[in-house]
């Protein structure tokens, strides 16, 4: 009976072999695919940290850009408040009185002439028409 006790152990001492062996084959294969998992998440956070990185620099390029044309926009609308207030300094400011034409604008003056006589006209003929157009003054 020994030959059998031992035929009868050697085939369990088999099976729990077999046993252990498709154990170790099961786990060689979640160790396997551990590994893969590991490596995607790896790669996938090494993707994640380079869109960071990159959403980062935009980030900052955008601010950049805004306080850009936030300045110029500032600018702008401090030449247009100093253009109303011109136009409105000139519509509100009381009418001045002309000025005098300058020389250069000015015509020629004209030579002046006796009251009584007219340019181009001759002096009367009569002497009494003479007298009545000049009054003298009584002492």
């Amino acid at each position: 009976m020994k030959l059998n006790d031992l035929k009868k152990a050697a085939a369990k001492a088999q099976e729990h072999l077999q046993l252990a062996e498709r154990k170790a084959a099961e786990l060689q294969r979640q160790a396997k695919t551990a590994r893969a998992k590991t490596e995607q998440a790896r790669l996938h956070h090494k993707r994640v940290r380079k869109a960071a990185k990159q959403a980062k620099k935009l980030a900052i390029a955008a601010e950049e850009e805004a306080r850009e044309r936030r300045r110029v926009w500032e600018k702008t609308q401090k030449r247009l408040s100093k253009t109303l207030k011109k136009q409105a300094k000139t519509e509100t400011a009381p009418a001045k009185k002309a000025a005098k034409p300058s020389a250069k604008n000015r015509p020629p003056p004209t030579p002046k002439t006796d009251k009584g006589a007219v340019a181009g006209q001759s002096s009367p003929a009569t002497p009494g028409a003479e007298s009545a157009s000049q009054a003298s003054p009584t002492v």
